[in-house]
């Protein structure tokens, strides 16, 4: 016993004597040429011996090397591997620096301590397991007794690690992030989440906690994060530098924001008109179209500040021309006169493009000289390669095509489509989706296991580069993924090509936040789904389908930026106006909301680039000491003042549930088998025979999204049509209704009869007819389809006797109510009504079809313009400013040229506005700063919010009008 104890006593001095002669002689950094951290000279694998470096420590313990480095005083970097990195280019997310912090080291025989004026790290030296606290001894969280697991692994010839790391979080601790997931919960606990970019995903590698931290892994690979009984868990399958990550910590949730945008980049301003409302739509396939439908907006004098031109404004989906940042010379003759006319109506023009660049294009060509396309074809025009946004050459050459075809066209904004980056047809699948990406080899960096996730980083990074470099108007991109960093190349992502249904409505209101949360602040999404026809047959014209739009679009009025897209069907808001009135009245009511909250949202915008704010905002960001808030999926904070609870349930016009696909159990093929014979044909009307099939059930949806199987014998989907032959054999007695749903032709023959036929191309529809039959009766039946359009789907449905009846009886009672959870340490106002309600309580309220729930916080000050057709008419118009008592408060006007970078240089104005609740006061302040154009003047009426005044979208009567001129005034209630 006596010589363990004495070998151990010798072992500990050994270890100390070390690290105290290695600190004697500090290293600078411990990085190296691409600013990865590279090992120190530490002795002792088996026990523990650190250095201390310029701006941190770093240690060995278990054979780990592992470093502490401050970026900031709020913010370190953790990297563990087996001695070496394997990067070999800097970092594609983090700007930031080393530095910036001063540090003291403290040890004793448990722990090495490491602390700044904010932040302290203790560091176990027995296990390197890291705590991770605030300057009063706070804990925020900490790692894992075992807290990382490196293994070097080879992938594509090349050395790296797979990696994963431990946290262990505290009971009750709400975690929030990780972009847009197929998820309604906006709390990550107890979930799993497989970390790669899809159609329908928006993969953000950062995480926030309820406890006022953050951390942001520096990995691209894919990853996993998993929370359960052992802790949180964050796998990554090739991390060249090993486990590595930045713990962020602050006093609040916008604090750690500020610390992630300090690492990985500042969120420049948008111009003005990007908070208006987009009219986006798949797609508009003339020239002349575009500007009929920009003319109509105005002369129905609803509001719009961007059309959008979708694909193939270049030539076909199937030639070489795809997204070659050309114009078809047909249908868009005159690319430079449309967008003059569209800027003539105040009206800017966004148009997308690719990352697939068609092979007869110049673009390709020139990419091609330097080897900057991969080999694997794009899946929709088989004609075009995605181009290598990793070189900087690629992105240059990139650019320049954009600039020549688009922007010196007139074009305003790029919406680049595909860059998770599509390449297969299944990129809603994330398995497909990463062997789609993987099957691209290399690229200018190294392999994609290694660079698996940030494509989009790099794509909207190189157009940022290029139009700063040429223009002073302000980037506006959209995306339809999105990666640590994407806010400093002014990229705003999407949530892709999602289907028109009350549950996708939910989980965008969950999706937005996960994204905004992470500090990228513009999200967006497509107003009332992308696809609709496979939910709603009849679309525009299905009274269903129109409650949800209203709903949705209420939604968007709310989102950071506003923007209506899909497919399938009219969507204009105008379509509505005859349509369905009350539908029309509450999109016109929602995009003047919009329109008046103006100047709070562009005020809010200034906020996000000056001081790392959040408009969009999870309720926790506000609340995180209301433990209740950290459930709650289906409301959020716009901005400080306002609460938003979007219906997203249907209320008025409850669509009974699709019938049932016809179980194999009652089909049979002429030969007996279950399910239906079928044959496969190349063209539309049968001329020439393919594979056979046998059906077990009629519910296809061919090789266009999601799906990618190629019906059998044919080589392509274009014009082909099928036959299917068998018998029906009824269950009960009774009236059937039996129907097909699909897109394009189809008829169905019962017993020889057509009873269903509706040959003719267009968008999914059911088609039903009503059948009396007998229990055990059997039915011959015929089914026959062709496909012309893009959708390609098929499905033979019924509603047997029970099922009908069931149906009947299960009506559900109208629920015309919205409960809403206002969190507690403030009181809150209906917007509608100004009722005045205490926070921590549920409260309820009737919600007709034009009215959102919208709660506003007591002292707030909230800025209202007038009712605009787009975002920058009447600049100098009074402003409404309503003023919320119950608690002083605050907010600050800004002003500036609303289009160029002239506000990175000074030229902008500040008015802050302050309200005692005690004294009835609102002091507004002396106008800070100026710029070329600015209103010396500007009348404000000023409004105390009461249940008779002030409520709503109508213009209030105002409690005082003041004449502001720039001096300071006090106005006394």
């Amino acid at each position: 016993m006596k010589r363990h104890l004495l070998s151990a006593l010798l072992a500990s001095a050994y270890a100390v004597s070390v690290a105290q002669a290695l600190a004697a002689e500090p290293l600078q950094t411990g990085l190296d040429k691409y600013g990865h951290l590279q090992s120190a000279p530490v002795a002792g694998h088996d026990g523990f011996a650190y250095v201390r470096l310029s701006d941190g420590v770093q240690f060995r313990v278990g054979g780990v090397t592992k470093n502490v480095i401050f970026y900031g005083p709020g913010t370190v970097r953790v990297n563990a591997n087996l001695g070496s990195s394997h990067w070999t280019s800097p970092s594609l997310v983090v700007v930031g620096k080393p530095g910036g912090a001063e540090f003291k080291l403290e040890e004793n025989a448990a722990t090495l301590s490491i602390s700044s004026a904010r932040l302290r790290v203790d560091i176990d030296r027995k296990t390197g397991a890291l705590s991770f606290m605030d300057s009063a001894g706070r804990l925020y969280t900490r790692e894992a007794a075992q807290p990382q697991s490196v293994k070097p692994v080879e992938i594509s010839g090349a050395p790296s690690y797979e990696v994963e790391n431990r946290l262990v979080l505290k009971p009750g601790e709400a975690i929030f992030g990780f972009g847009y997931t197929d998820s309604e919960a906006v709390n990550r606990r107890n979930q799993d989440l497989l970390l790669v970019q899809t159609n329908l995903g928006i993969i953000i590698p950062v995480m926030m906690s309820s406890e006022r931290y953050g951390v942001l892994w520096d990995t691209y690979s894919k990853m996993r994060f998993q929370d359960g009984p052992q802790g949180a868990r964050l796998w990554a399958e090739s991390a060249p530098g090993g486990v590595d990550y930045y713990f962020m910590g602050g006093r609040t949730m916008d604090d750690v924001v500020g610390e992630y945008r300090q690492l990985t980049g500042e969120a420049p301003m948008y111009p003005r008109q990007a908070f208006g409302l987009f009219m986006s739509k798949e797609r508009y396939p003339t020239q002349a179209r575009i500007v009929e439908v920009a003319e109509r907006f105005r002369k129905e004098q609803f509001p719009l500040d961007y059309i959008v031109q979708d694909w193939q404004y270049w030539g076909s989906d199937k030639d070489g021309t795809w997204s070659g940042m050309a114009w078809d010379r047909v249908r868009f003759p005159d690319p430079n006169g449309m967008t003059d006319s569209l800027h003539k109506m105040n009206l800017k023009l966004m148009v997308s493009i690719w990352p697939s660049v068609g092979n007869d294009t110049a673009l390709a060509r020139e990419l091609d000289q330097h080897g900057l396309r991969f080999e694997p074809l794009h899946w929709i025009s088989r004609k075009a390669r995605v181009y290598d946004a990793y070189s900087p050459l690629g992105r240059k050459i990139y650019f320049k095509h954009a600039k020549s075809g688009l922007f010196d066209k007139g074009v305003d904004a790029l919406w680049m489509d595909g860059t998770e980056v599509e390449v297969g047809s299944a990129a809603w699948d994330a398995a497909q989706n990463e062997a789609d990406i993987k099957s691209l080899g290399r690229n200018a960096l190294g392999d994609f296991t290694r660079y698996l996730n940030p494509y989009t980083l790099l794509t909207t990074q190189g157009t940022y580069e290029g139009q700063r470099a040429s223009s002073n108007k302000r980037v506006f991109t959209l995306t339809r993924s999105a990666w640590a960093g994407a806010q400093r190349t002014a990229a705003a992502s999407w949530s892709g090509d999602i289907f028109a249904n009350w549950d996708t409505l939910r989980k965008q209101v969950s999706g937005g936040v996960n994204v905004t949360i992470t500090g990228n602040p513009y999200w967006t999404q497509d107003t009332g789904g992308f696809f609709v026809s496979r939910d709603y047959p009849g679309g525009e014209k299905d009274p269903a389908y129109r409650e949800l739009f209203a709903r949705w679009f209420q939604y968007a009025a709310f989102n950071p930026i506003m923007r209506v897209h899909g497919t399938d069907i009219e969507r204009e808001p105008y379509v509505f106006k005859g349509l369905d009135p009350d539908v029309y009245k509450s999109l016109l009511d929602a995009a003047h909301l919009r329109y008046r909250l103006l100047p709070y949202i562009y005020g809010l915008s200034a906020k996000v680039s000056s001081e790392h704010y959040t408009l969009m905002r999870a309720l926790p960001m506000d609340f995180a000491d209301d433990k209740a808030t950290y459930g709650i999926n289906d409301a959020f904070m716009f901005g400080p003042s306002l609460l938003v609870h979007p219906v997203t349930r249907p209320m008025y016009r409850i669509q009974p549930p699709p019938p049932a696909t016809i179980p194999a159990e009652f089909l049979r093929t002429p030969d007996g088998q279950p399910g239906l014979a079928g044959q496969y044909f190349e063209g539309r009307d049968f001329e020439m025979p393919k594979g056979q099939v046998t059906d077990r059930t009629i519910d296809h949806s061919w090789p266009a999204p999601p799906l990618a199987t190629m019906p059998a014998g044919l080589s392509r989907l274009d014009d082909f049509s099928a036959r299917w032959n068998g018998t029906l054999e009824a269950p009960e007695d009774g009236e059937y209704e039996i129907g097909v749903e699909g897109d394009d032709g189809y008829r169905l023959y019962l017993d020889g009869a057509a009873v269903i036929e509706r040959w003719e191309n267009g968008g999914k529809r059911l088609a039903t007819t009503r059948q009396m039959l007998r229990k055990g009766q059997r039915l011959k039946v015929k089914l026959e389809y062709y496909q012309a359009t893009s959708d390609r789907s098929l499905r033979l449905a019924w509603r047997t006797p029970s099922a009908m009846r069931a149906m009947a009886a299960d009506k559900p009672a109208m629920d015309t109510q919205m409960r809403s959870y206002l969190p507690e340490g403030t009181a809150w106002y209906d917007f509608w009504t100004n009722q005045r309600h205490e926070g921590g309580r549920t409260v309820q309220r009737e919600t007709p079809l034009d009215i959102i729930p919208l709660y506003v916080r007591a002292g707030s000050i909230v800025p209202l313009g007038p009712v605009m057709q787009y975002a920058t008419e009447r600049l100098d118009a009074p402003y409404e400013v309503r003023i919320y008592p119950g608690a002083d408060g605050s907010f600050t006007l800004y002003e500036d040229d609303n289009e160029t970078y002239a506000y990175e240089k000074g030229e902008f104005a500040r008015v802050p506005l302050s309200w005692n609740d005690k004294a009835k006061t609102l002091t507004i302040g002396a106008r800070v700063g100026s710029y070329p154009g600015m209103a010396m003047h500007r009348t404000l009426n000023l409004v105390l919010a009461s249940p008779d005044n002030g409520k709503g979208i109508e213009a209030a009567r105002a409690s005082r009008t003041v004449r502001y001129t720039g001096k300071p005034m006090v106005v006394k209630f």
